[in-house]
């Protein structure tokens, strides 16, 4: 299909500083009918200094810092809670627009992991105090993709809706590794 639509996504404004990430996550939710209150999914998120394993850092920290400072988390924790609410979620590094053109034509929105309002940025190799290493980026933001057409894709970032040029959307979703968080089918 060269373009598709979905338009009844619940949406609002996300509670803490860093809390996207859950904001993201409750309204994704919500679409598949699940209701999650969304300070209780942020504070079950998972803490850690590396954003692959858990949430970095403390919510009220200024946003645009990268780890051992307040961060944010990365897809693979944000779906293994899900799992636990019942939903089957995935999260994905790696992922293709192909992938993401697939899901949204069967109505199922995707969350990116993106820099900031889908801006450019910049990828840093950052090792936590086990020695893993995990591509990391100033910034780090996500959206809940919704929709697509020959040359552009729309998101929702913080309740509201956006289309971009796919080419700027292959850019800033770049930066971390494609990552991604769909519904697992």
């Amino acid at each position: 299909r060269r373009e598709h639509y979905i338009t009844k996504l619940p949406g609002h404004k996300q509670y803490f500083p860093l809390g996207c990430e859950a904001a993201a996550a409750v309204d994704w939710a919500l679409f598949f009918g699940i209701p999650i209150n969304e300070y209780e999914f942020q504070v079950k998120l998972q803490q850690s200094d590396n954003p692959d394993f858990g949430f970095v850092g403390g919510l009220q920290g200024p946003w645009g810092q990268v780890p051992p400072y307040s961060y944010g988390v990365h897809a693979v924790p944000v779906a293994a809670l899900l799992h636990e609410y019942g939903i089957p979620a995935v999260g994905l590094r790696g992922a293709t627009l192909d992938l993401i053109k697939e899901q949204l034509s069967k109505d199922q929105p995707v969350i990116a992991w993106v820099i900031g309002n889908m801006v450019a940025g910049v990828p840093y190799e950052y090792t936590d105090k086990q020695g893993n290493k995990v591509i990391v980026a100033a910034y780090e933001h996500v959206v809940i993709l919704t929709g697509y057409n020959e040359d552009s894709i729309r998101y929702m970032n913080n309740g509201r809706f956006y289309e971009i040029p796919e080419e700027i959307f292959l850019n800033s979703w770049g930066v971390l590794g494609n990552m991604i968080v769909m519904m697992d089918n």
